[in-house]
């Protein structure tokens, strides 16, 4: 508790004469000590008895404080433990107030929310947490003052209450000192919000873990409005830009709204901050409540061609998640392939969907790509089954289609990498013992980073797994003289159009395209 306690300042020199406030002060202390003397077993001497029954004023600070000195803490502790809660409370409520020992406190606290009202209680802790000198709290101490906080206040309330108390040095301190010792229970309780604060207040680097941060972003979010706008543009922007990442409950959605209509409308980050919010919402499948921030931004902030792209998803053709495209429909015998656009990324992807008379091939394919765990080989990212009653999956198409790349002369290093990368797959599909009937160009994309991507692995089957990826080496060897008659913006090496014919197994053909790309860059 703080020095000055009650208005009586306990580091003044026992010399100095008393002001009006602590002399009005110590009578009550007096009257108080009077009502409990025996409670308290305080033994005095005839002047003092004088002072406790009013009949002498208090005039000497040093006097004063020596009486008040006499209340032992042992005979405290004894008093609240033979009295009932209430009458314990009212007794600390009284030695609180003159003396600066924390375990008077605590204890007044404990016995308060034994005794009363759960409102009664919340506001004696509120005050009683006042009166705490943090700093000299132990890890114990400090374990019952977090346990008192989940007791007394509700759900709603703790998060604004805990994150006032961090702001406090002393109480950071003396958390962050006792943090190892706190039962998980509560761990759970502060933790995360110790990490919000550090991060989204104070614009920190998290030294918690992922979930710590998430979850206190979660509880920040979860406090009233209010309170949130009470804070700076900065860690507002802070805990809405965190808030998108973490936010897995509709509930907070209304938080985010909220923070992103209160930035000012004329910042050049408005438009992306709703954009940003769209894009959440829309992954969340909160679409109705996307299309409203979009048509706002279209409306008021039209600089940006995105509120308008992602208006016309929301209202294309669909397939559950998927938006389907116009353009880029690929038909044959066995299945249609269409472009969309997959809602939970607002990201490219291949719809195949089988055609009815070929059921069993398309099952058959998608059961391998589930299999498959190879990198570079697309992974299913939705299936299911259109109103026609036709299967269908999603893989990405987040990069250019390969057929089409080859259309047009190509650079030698970009070749030796499409083979590279081409072999290296062919190699690990045969080891765990799946075939391609062919190695059509169609069958890859080339991804913006570069890296070659198997999207379609219509008609593979199943064969004895080769792991020299033997049956897979003419294919590879045909696809690279394909890719090589592309590069025709350099000459290709003698060495390279070597390695391609005189190879005999995919593993020369990897260990040489490696090799070449080395000599290339």
């Amino acid at each position: 508790m703080s020095k000055r306690t009650e208005s009586i300042d306990l580091d003044a020199n026992t010399e100095e004469p008393l002001g009006k406030q602590e002399i009005a002060a110590l009578r009550e202390h007096f009257t108080f000590l009077r009502a409990h003397r025996k409670d308290l077993r305080l033994k005095i001497n005839a002047n003092e008895d004088l002072l406790l029954n009013g009949v002498r004023e208090p005039i000497h600070r040093g006097v004063c404080l020596h009486l008040l000195g006499k209340v032992e803490r042992r005979n405290v502790l004894a008093a609240t433990d033979r009295l009932e809660p209430a009458a314990a409370a009212k007794l600390l409520a009284g030695v609180i107030r003159f003396s600066a020992d924390i375990e008077y406190v605590l204890l007044f606290l404990e016995k308060i929310n034994q005794s009363v009202s759960p409102t009664e209680a919340t506001a004696a802790l509120s005050q009683g947490l006042q009166r705490i000198e943090f700093e000299k709290v132990s890890s114990a101490q400090m374990r019952r003052v977090l346990q008192l906080i989940a007791e007394l206040f509700g759900e709603d309330d703790r998060p604004a209450l805990l994150l006032g108390l961090l702001e406090s040095p002393s109480f950071r301190a003396a958390f962050d000192k006792s943090m190892s010792d706190l039962p998980e229970a509560l761990s759970r309780l502060v933790v995360p919000l110790r990490a919000a604060q550090a991060v989204i207040l104070h614009g920190k680097e998290n030294t918690f873990d992922s979930q710590a941060l998430s979850d206190g972003v979660n509880l920040l979010l979860s406090m009233d409005s209010k309170i949130l706008l009470r804070h700076s543009v900065a860690m507002r922007d802070r805990l809405f830009q965190f808030g998108i990442q973490c936010c897995s409950d509709h509930r907070v959605h209304d938080r985010l709204k909220m923070l992103w209509r209160n930035f000012p409308s004329a910042d050049p980050t408005y438009g992306d901050r709703g954009v940003a919010l769209a894009r959440h919402l829309i992954a969340a499948k909160a679409d109705a409540e996307a299309r409203l921030i979009l048509e706002a931004l279209v409306r008021d902030h039209s600089s940006s061609g995105t509120p308008a792209r992602w208006l016309a998803l929301l209202d294309a053709e669909r397939l559950d998640r998927i938006a389907l495209l116009d353009d880029g429909v690929e038909a044959t015998d066995q299945h249609t392939r269409r472009k969309g656009v997959w809602l939970e990324t607002l990201q490219p992807v291949w719809i195949q969907i089988a055609s009815l008379d070929a059921v069993a091939r398309h099952e058959e394919t998608s059961r391998i790509l589930n299999d498959l765990a190879i990198p570079g080989v697309a992974a299913i990212l939705e299936s299911g089954t259109t109103q026609n009653s036709e299967p269908y999956f999603v893989v990405s198409n987040s990069g250019e289609s390969l057929a089409r790349i080859l259309r047009e002369p190509q650079e030698i290093g970009l070749a030796l990498r499409i083979c590279h990368e081409a072999v290296g797959l062919l190699s690990a599909l045969a080891a765990v013992g799946i075939e391609l009937p062919d190695v059509e160009p169609g069958r890859f994309v080339l991804e913006s980073s570069g890296a070659l991507l198997l999207i379609d692995v219509t008609g593979a089957t199943r064969i004895e797994p080769e792991p020299a990826g033997g049956s897979h080496f003419e294919l590879a060897r045909s696809f690279c003289k394909v890719v090589l008659e592309q590069a025709r913006r350099q000459i290709v090496p003698a060495s390279v159009r070597l390695l391609v014919s005189d190879s005999k197994t995919c593993s020369e053909l990897t260990t040489g395209f490696a090799r070449e790309r080395e000599r290339a860059r």
